[in-house]
């Protein structure tokens, strides 16, 4: 329990296994990881993501003996409310299951379940951290450390997020560039409460935000940079925000806990090559899911976002840089007519097609019949900027015609969801240095074309003021039974192809219905 005085926390009531036990305080750390003293108080809180409401996917991290070689593996297992003991335990036990192909195989040594420990819970700070003041560049006026991620969300359901993060993620294809992360003081001090901070991934952020915020290497970093500003708010018997900045700037970096990361803002770091020389020294073998991940050639390589200097990527299977480049750009009318003019006399397919990407991300209607092109003549052509995650460009193209697109649009899109579809030779047949693709249980192309098409229709029905009841209704008996869910996983009923696709059903169901 937490001790109070009007809005000030000043203490806690413990209980140790034998006794409870008071312990006054001027300052009060929720180290808990999970908030489990910012649950015991009035702040507004949060749970699951936004959208369609889930928490991220959790995994199983197996260890296996194979040729004399340790192989480690992490498998996404699925979404799991960590915070109901019935679903904890129905989906570990799934979780493990579903790894029993490698019984009579290979040799297990060890797995372990990897749960809670990428999101939780959230809470409303004195200030929050958005990843949109990430994507744009913002920094707060007092940072308490500097973190260093991607915006690692995992889970493949990409058309129910929101626009922002679409834009970034899956249209620009940016899904592994790096981001040094500026967390604010406020963020770890709940909104109107004195005396109580918090450490650990438990903070005042948005869902893409802290699935970024949550690497044990920043986790140690900002549990000493609290630490430091804590004690030092007890000693000098102020609140937390009220501390001498500078003084804490000076011992933190003297700490070497607060910086690191803030010169390189955006960057591709590539880690492979050092993957491998620490599993070659070790007698490992390096788990193939990583094999292609080698394409930039220095390990950290920055990326600045001017349209200008990156213009002339738009001719390349790696745009992504100059697509977000346009569409940030503080010149963005005149980008917006060079990308026109520079699409209408593309003679290449391949920067026609990405000029008419960063034009239709602008919002431009101009880009539609090019982007209505890629979906007609749809194939498995893939962007390359990524060591992972790399985005389809026909189910890009859908994403944008369901911004910009019209009534007219709908019978094409409508065409992906015909019976036939899944016969097209793109779903069968695809690059093998794509990272994610073929899976065992999953027809990945098709999952990700099938909902990315759905959500379409419902912004295209919104949008023109169409009737959603109509939506609603065919989206009912479209997806009525299992056939169109079995079309895209053959995977057990309680699997994480099974449950994503089972939730989406539900999600695109609920929003036609409002």
């Amino acid at each position: 329990g937490l001790y109070s005085e009007d809005d000030r926390v000043i203490g806690i009531l413990a209980f140790d296994g034998e006794r409870e036990v008071s312990i006054k305080a001027d300052i009060t750390v929720d180290a808990t990881s999970d908030g489990h003293l910012i649950r015991m108080t009035d702040v507004k809180k949060s749970y699951g993501r936004s959208g369609e409401g889930s928490f991220v996917p959790f995994g199983v991290f197996f260890q296996y003996a194979k040729d004399g070689k340790l192989i480690l593996k992490n498998n996404d297992s699925g979404i799991m409310d960590h915070y109901s003991a019935r679903d904890f335990s129905k989906k570990t036990v799934m979780a493990h299951a579903n790894g029993s192909y490698l019984l009579g195989r290979e040799e297990i040594v060890n797995c372990a379940l990897h749960t809670g420990v990428r999101e939780g819970l959230t809470f409303e700070g004195e200030d929050s951290v958005r990843y949109g003041d990430l994507l744009l560049g913002k920094r707060p006026e007092k940072i308490l450390f500097w973190a260093y991620s991607d915006l690692d969300r995992h889970g493949s359901l990409l058309a129910t997020e929101e626009e922002l993060f679409q834009s970034w993620w899956v249209i620009s294809n940016l899904a592994t560039v790096m981001i040094s992360i500026p967390v604010s003081m406020g963020s770890v001090v709940p909104k109107d409460i004195k005396g109580l901070v918090t450490a650990g991934r438990c903070l005042s952020f948005d869902t893409y935000s802290q699935s970024a915020v949550r690497m044990n290497r920043d986790m140690f970093r900002m549990g000493e940079c609290v630490g430091v500003a804590a004690a030092m708010a007890a000693i000098e018997g102020k609140d937390f925000l009220d501390i001498d900045y500078g003084e804490f700037l000076s011992r933190v970096k003297r700490k070497k806990c607060f910086d690191g990361f803030s010169g390189r803002a955006y960057c591709y770091d590539n880690s492979y090559q050092a993957y491998l020389t620490k599993m070659n020294s070790l007698g490992r073998e390096p788990d193939r899911k990583y094999e292609g991940m080698a394409r930039h050639e220095s390990i950290c390589e920055t990326v600045a976002f001017d349209a200008d200097k990156s213009f002339d990527l738009l001719k390349t299977d790696s745009p992504g840089v100059a697509i977000w480049s346009c569409y940030v750009s503080p010149e963005r009318e005149e980008m917006r007519e060079r990308l026109y003019t520079e699409m209408c006399k593309a003679e290449e397919s391949l920067y026609r097609n990405n000029c008419a990407i960063a034009l239709g991300l602008i919002g431009d209607t101009r880009a539609i019949d090019v982007l209505r092109d890629i979906v007609k003549n749809r194939d498995c052509f893939f962007f390359t900027d990524n060591r992972r995650s790399n985005q389809f460009r026909s189910a890009i193209a859908v994403c944008l015609i369901g911004r910009i697109g019209s009534e007219s649009e709908l019978e094409l899109l409508y065409d992906i969801l015909a019976e036939d579809e899944i016969e097209r030779p793109m779903y069968h047949t695809l690059k093998p240095n794509y990272l994610y693709y073929p899976e065992p249980d999953r027809n990945f192309l098709y999952f990700t074309m099938l909902t990315h098409t759905c959500m379409a229709i419902y912004m295209i029905f919104k949008r023109c003021g169409l009737p959603m009841i109509e939506l609603h209704r065919y989206f009912a008996d479209y997806f009525k039974d299992e056939a169109i869910l079995r079309r895209v996983t053959e995977a057990k009923k309680g699997s994480a192809a099974y449950e994503e696709m089972s939730r989406f059903i539900g999600y695109i169901l609920g929003i036609t219905e409002e």
